[in-house]
């Protein structure tokens, strides 16, 4: 994949973000960390312990229960629209090329949120999860990936 000298690589899980820059060639991406952010975000037992509601109706005997709410997966959720907005800060202040590497979920939870603009300037999306500190590795996966 073509990947410009001077070119910004996101690449968000969970609760990381990590900004590198492409320091290398366009055919040969070599990466340093511009800046990283990071979410503790605590286990689900620790940011709730109640148990589900449950539901009956006056006029049946039938009794339901709702489903547990997954407290970790939202703070994922508000983690991820807090990278999309940091995404659309840097394509307004800087005028280079993005490419998105993100777990699955978070994705689809940044393109959700990304202005029109900033996603016009990404050069490529990528489905993959890859931790903070890991630039060798994601320069060789952007080496390889076919856009």
């Amino acid at each position: 994949m073509l990947i410009r000298n001077g070119s910004l690589i996101v690449a968000v899980d969970g609760s990381r973000m990590s900004i590198f820059r492409n320091i290398g060639e366009a055919f040969k991406p070599a990466l340093e960390l511009v800046e990283e952010h990071h979410d503790p975000t605590p286990r689900s037992s620790e940011l709730g312990d109640d148990r589900p509601g449950r539901s009956s109706q006056s006029t049946s005997p039938r009794k339901g229960a709702y489903e547990q709410t997954d407290l970790h997966q939202q703070a994922e959720d508000r983690f991820a629209r807090e990278a999309a907005e940091r995404m659309d800060q840097i394509a307004r202040d800087a005028k280079v090329d993005l490419v998105l590497v993100a777990a699955p979920r978070a994705l689809g939870v940044i393109r959700q949120n990304l202005r029109a603009e900033t996603s016009q300037k990404l050069r490529a999306e990528i489905a993959k999860a890859f931790g903070p500190h890991e630039a060798e590795p994601l320069a060789k996966m952007l080496e390889k990936h076919d856009a």
